[in-house]
């Protein structure tokens, strides 16, 4: 798997040939959407290699 570093080197270095400046903003941009992208992405992975499936059990009702 590729490191955020990576990904957002390889951003920024698109975005340069395409002759875009970056501000500070931009760049900041970048590293929250990918750092949140890995972030999803491996809370994704947790669910599916979960271990058995999620039961639901009613609540008990009040003891009054």
């Amino acid at each position: 798997m590729l490191k955020h570093e990576q990904i957002e080197d390889t951003l920024i270095a698109a975005a340069k040939q395409q002759g875009l400046g970056l501000s500070g903003k931009d760049l900041l941009d970048i590293r929250t959407k990918v750092a949140a992208t890995l972030a999803a992405k491996e809370r994704y992975k947790q669910r599916v290699n979960s271990t058995g499936a999620f039961q639901w059990n009613k609540p008990a009702p009040p003891r009054r």
